[in-house]
Order: structure tokens, then sequence, then C-alpha cells
């Protein structure tokens, strides 16, 4: 194998050896010298010298742990200051004076680098900075104070950085919280087309998130902060309760925009329950129900009974002796009330309750004694609801005729507070009303102090006795689907 030619040496051995440091000069500029240096380790470095008469400023001593790397230091800096310095004889005055004064600028500010490479620096940076439109100078303004925020993280700068812009510049795209609320409320209307979602259920959404959207919906869903959804919540004009049920609907749109990565993080999951007292009140859920009393039970029976164009006895009757949902009455048919069972029952199918949550509403004896006094005819519903007001409008004019001041679920709320007063058996309550697991719900928002004997009195309330024959209860309402 041939052997290649050793390259030609340019530094040369200048004084040292036999145990002592050695000094080598570069042959092509003199001036610029190697030098051994023994370490703190007690191993040898080298350390390169560039003198005034070189770089045209101050000494500049560069060090390296090799020889051969500091050899490559040698004749590359060299270079450059010879270049710079045949470059600087060859300037008029007034350059030459500005050439001084930038070496002072950069000795002022402890800048060790030659001139040369401050330059070459500077215009690199300023090619960087060309998209940006800022000055070298200001961006290193703005990067000294981003630093410094930083640091006080204690995580490096693009860490912050890309924490920022995930929250700023969202990857699901950019969106105001009207028109996140406006693509939900679509969304909906399309479950509730496709059958997935009730009519109730998506007014309700309906009418809550557009109002949200109209009064806060001009904020881009990233600048949605703590501080504007607590001051929107706390200035609702409306009952404790209701600010819940606002507060349930935003937290479903927030979700849905976390899901759909048009925010990073959920400013609803800031508060805490302090804040939500504050909101709702701390006392809005101790609050009793409010009940009828047993008399006032059987005035609105009698009332439904007396109008029945109103189409309301039946309702009536399993709304105050089954403590079936308004909404659940307004979707049950007869073939869902089993009256020729030997235990009469009401079947609350999925397809009418609530969450579908199924169960079976037995009857008491007063019920059935109502039932038999009503006369459905043919018609399929227990109590008609032609659109959407269509219930409320005429339970509204029923509590006109029974001369009551209505709340809202009090016939729901009647049947919890009595059943369990008569029974004390408060899981079956709470079964009855189609609860999620326990009585929680019963005793926290359903039932109302009242003593066994009013539950035996309100159980009791029977129809007036008739001098004429009862209408007989349809045999066909009796088959169960």
């Amino acid at each position: 194998m041939e052997q290649q030619p050793t390259a030609k040496d340019d530094f040369k051995a200048r004084r040292g050896g036999s145990g002592k440091l050695r000094v080598w000069q570069w042959l092509d500029d003199p001036r610029v010298s190697i030098r051994e240096r023994l370490n703190d380790s007690g191993g040898v470095g080298y350390r390169v010298t560039l003198p005034k008469n070189l770089t045209g400023g101050r000494v500049i001593f560069i060090q390296s742990r090799d020889f051969e790397a500091a050899k490559e230091i040698a004749r590359s800096k060299g270079r450059e200051f010879r270049e710079s310095r045949s470059t600087a004889l060859a300037l008029p005055d007034d350059k030459k004076l500005q050439a001084a004064s930038a070496i002072r600028t950069l000795a002022d500010h402890g800048v060790t680098f030659g001139l040369d490479d401050v330059a070459r620096q500077y215009c690199s940076a300023a090619a960087h900075l060309k998209p940006s439109g800022l000055s070298v100078s200001e961006a290193a303004r703005q990067l000294a104070e981003a630093i410094t925020l930083a640091n006080r993280a204690g995580k490096p700068l693009l860490d912050v950085l890309t924490f920022a812009v995930e929250r700023l510049c969202p990857a699901g795209g950019n969106k105001t919280l009207k028109e996140l609320a406006d693509e939900m409320i679509e969304m909906k209307r399309g479950w509730l087309a496709r059958g997935d979602l009730r009519d109730a259920s998506f007014r309700d959404f309906d009418d809550r998130a557009g109002r949200i959207g109209n009064e806060i919906g001009s904020f881009p869903l990233p600048d949605l902060t703590k501080q504007i959804l607590y001051g929107w919540l706390n200035g609702l004009p409306l009952a404790p309760r209701t600010k819940k049920n606002y507060r349930a609907v935003l937290a479903e749109v927030l979700a849905y925009a976390k899901q759909k990565r048009y925010i990073a993080s959920n400013p609803l999951e800031e508060f805490t329950r302090q804040d939500f007292k504050e909101i709702e009140g701390a006392g809005g859920e101790a609050q009793q129900p409010a009940i009828l009393s047993p008399g006032d039970a059987e005035k609105l029976l009698q009332a439904a009974f007396k109008a029945p164009e109103l189409d309301l006895g039946a309702a009536v009757v399993l709304g105050l002796f089954g403590g079936i949902r308004t909404e659940e009455l307004k979707r049950l048919t007869w073939d869902a009330v089993r009256l020729a069972e030997k235990d009469p029952f009401v079947v609350i199918g999925p397809e009418i309750a609530k969450k579908r949550r199924i169960r079976n509403v037995p009857l008491p004896e007063c019920a059935l004694a109502w039932l038999a006094r009503w006369d459905h005819g043919d018609r399929k519903a227990v109590a008609r609801s032609t659109h959407a007001n269509d219930y409320q409008k005429r339970f509204k004019k029923l509590c006109v005729a029974a001369k009551l001041n209505w709340d809202a679920n009090a016939m729901r709320h009647s049947f919890g507070s009595y059943h369990y007063a008569k029974y004390g058996n408060s899981v079956e309550t709470a079964r009855i009303l189609g609860h999620k697991s326990d009585d929680t719900v019963l005793f926290s928002h359903y039932r109302a102090l009242t003593t066994k004997a009013q539950g035996e009195a309100y159980f009791a309330i029977l129809p007036p006795p008739q001098a004429s024959a009862v209408i007989p209860f349809p045999a066909t309402a009796s088959v169960g689907a």
C-alpha cells in the first residue's frame, strides 16, 4: 500500500523541549503563536495567542486541549485578522473612525470577538429577522425579556413559547364562543331529527346556549378567562337553580370545545366550590321544595275532571300519585298504563324515561279510583301535547280554574314527600321517582317535611261519589305493549 506523503508543517518550534514548555510560531505570520500550558489536572493544553498588532485591538487568547486543533485555530484566526487588517488599511479615514468606534463599543460591552466576527453575526441575525420586520436590537430586547420570563417558570424558552402558542392558537382552529354555541345547537338539532334527543332537551339547550352566545359570544375561545365567566354567571338576574342550569350548559359547551381542540384548557375548571356558592347561593339546596297540601291536591284533581276539554285529568292523577315527570307524562301513551294487572302499574320505558332510566310505577288505590272516572275515548296519548308549549298553557288554565299558585314540579315533589312520609322507605320512594341509585336526590331536592298522617290523608284522596253510573275504563287501555 502506497504511503501518503506527510503534509508540510507550517509551525516552527521557537523554544522549549527537553522537559520545558514549548512555543511554536506560525510560519505564515510569526506574530501568531501556540504555547504549551499545564492544566490544573497536571495535563498539557495549548493556548493560541493573537497579539494587538494583528487584531488591531486587545490581545486574544484561545485555549485548546489538542495541538492539531490549536494549529487550525491559529491558521483560521490569523488569516481572518490579516485580511481584516489589509481591508482596514485600505479604508478611508471616516470608515476607519467608524471601525474604531465600533471596536470601542464592543470593548465597553465586554465583547472579545473581532470586528469581522461581530459583523458576520450581525448580518446573519439581520437576515434571520428580516421576515419578522424586527431590528437586531429590538429582537435582542424582546429575547432578553422573554428569557427572563421563562427563567421565572423554570422552563426553557422554547417550552414556554410552545405552551403559550397551543393556548393562543388552538389546533382545532379559531372560533368565538357564539360560533361554538351555534355549532353545538346545530349538532343537537341533528340528534333531534334522528330521534337521539328529545324535543324538551333540545329546546332547553337551544335557549340557554343561544343566550350564552348572544351575551358573551363575541369572545374568541382562547381569550375566555375565569373572570369573564364568573362575572357573567354572577350577574345573571335569575334564581340560583336557574344559574346552575346555565352553568351546566356552559360546562357542556366548553368541554366540547376542549375535545375539538378549540381551547387547550377549560376556564370553568378553575372554579372552586366557593366560587359556585357565591354565584348560586350556599343555601339554595337546603330549601324545601314546594308541595301541595292534600286539600290543594284534591282541588287540582276536581278542577281537571270538571274541564275534560283540557285533557289533563289522567296526567294530574299520574303526576300526583305516581310522581311521573311532566316530560314523561307528555310522551306517555295508554298502552303503558297497565290497569288490568293484579297490581296495576305504569311502564316508564326507555323511549320516554329521563336519561333512559326505565321503571315501573305502581298505582295506589286512589289513583285507580280517579282513573276509572276518566274517559279518554280512543285517544292514544295520556295527555295531548300538540306543540312545544301546548301542555304548559293548558296546565296554567287548570291552575287558574283550581285557584292555585303553581310551582314547577309541585306534583312530583308532593308525591315524593307524602310517599316517604306514609311508607318510610326512602329507597323505594327514590326508585319510583326514577332516581339514579340511592335516596340522595330525594332528600336533597324532592322531600318536604310532612307527617305520616298527612301522607295517609294524601293517598286517601278519592273522587266524590257519583249519582250516575261511572264511565268504565276501556278494556283496550289495559293491554300492554
